[in-house]
């Protein structure tokens, strides 16, 4: 078996719902237990994320502020800000190329990170209601 030469990239996905972020912790940490080299980032919203800023598994965290650019995007004198906020976003989302992004909300809104993200695997739930699995492979 020849080991890995660099660290595994691993995206997670888990937007939102304070309870759910919470919830999902334990995969975290299962998955540095058996990945303890592995560079976790986590992409979630700006409502969730002051549980996981500071996090030490987490190398990098992702804020998406949907619903401030949302918001801005309405806006017609805030509209250029908003659009600079998703660029920004995507930019930062596309800078890294992973090994593995697990989607683990399953919703429309998470399938649509996990389609923007470059990474070699693309986990989730297949057929939800959402239809977030289409965004997987």
């Amino acid at each position: 078996m020849i080991a890995n030469v660099y660290p595994m990239k691993i995206l997670i996905i888990k937007l939102s719902a304070i309870g759910d972020v919470v919830q999902t912790l334990p995969a975290l940490e299962a998955i540095k237990k058996v990945h303890p080299e592995s560079e976790i980032t986590w992409v979630v919203e700006e409502a969730a994320a002051g549980i996981l800023e500071g996090h030490p598994l987490i190398n990098r965290l992702l804020i998406s502020r949907r619903k401030t650019w949302l918001r801005l995007l309405r806006n017609p004198i805030t509209a250029y800000r908003g659009f600079g906020g998703i660029i920004g976003f995507v930019r930062d989302l596309r800078s890294v190329r992973y090994d593995i992004a697990i989607d683990f909300q399953g919703l429309f809104k998470s399938g649509v990170v996990i389609g923007i993200a470059r990474a070699d695997r693309k986990i989730g739930f297949d057929r939800t209601r959402e239809f977030s699995y289409l965004f997987l492979n």
